[in-house]
């Protein structure tokens, strides 16, 4: 089961899409990496708790990464940079299999790039400490089959959105990292 997640990963990333869209005016660039172990049964997923100190996200689930920096060449740079820096993820040991398409995260207005990979080696997950309050995996295979509701939400004076929430492992997963799952979904779905 577990090869045959990675492959419907590996060819519904492969589908022709459009192209990156650049970020809208004024909006910084960002990048997460949604890293999956192929050698664990169901596939599992890496995900951050962001610690509850921060300005931005405060305590919610989302996936490894950060703001692009002048040095990063491209997004995918920046997802594998930043899991380095949170969870101590190796650059040479994800195969990087594709992009999602960009979202604006509501709350800090970044344009962010979901990036899809797999590990290639088992590697001691270490969190740094300050922005990563904790770390877990959930089976990617769990998560297709978890509960799954939609909300229409309007604040902030932005046109309403449908706020995605995905419960699984005894956790609420929503907001973009809701998104990415749906957006990533419905890609796998695609791929039939």
């Amino acid at each position: 089961m577990t090869a045959e997640l990675v492959d419907d990963l590996r060819r519904a990333l492969a589908l022709p899409r459009s192209g990156a869209e650049p970020p809208p005016a004024g909006r910084r660039e960002a990048a997460v990496l949604l890293l999956a172990d192929p050698a664990r049964e169901g596939a599992p997923v890496l995900f951050v708790r962001r610690a509850a100190h921060l300005r931005q996200h405060a305590g919610q689930i989302g996936l490894p990464g950060g703001s692009r920096e002048p040095a990063d060449r491209d997004v995918v740079a920046t997802a594998l940079r930043e899991a380095g820096e949170e969870v101590g993820v190796e650059p040479g040991n994800v195969e990087v299999l594709g992009t999602l398409a960009p979202r604006l995260t509501h709350r800090s207005q970044l344009w962010l790039t979901p990036v899809i990979g797999v590990q290639l080696h088992p590697f001691a997950v270490r969190g740094d400490g300050y922005e990563v309050a904790e770390w877990f995996w959930v089976p990617l295979a769990e998560l297709r089959r978890a509960p799954h509701r939609v909300e229409r939400w309007e604040r902030y004076g932005e046109p309403p959105r449908d706020v995605h929430h995905y419960q699984a492992a005894g956790r609420i997963i929503w907001g973009v990292t809701g998104q990415i799952l749906h957006d990533l979904f419905e890609l796998l779905a695609a791929a039939g």
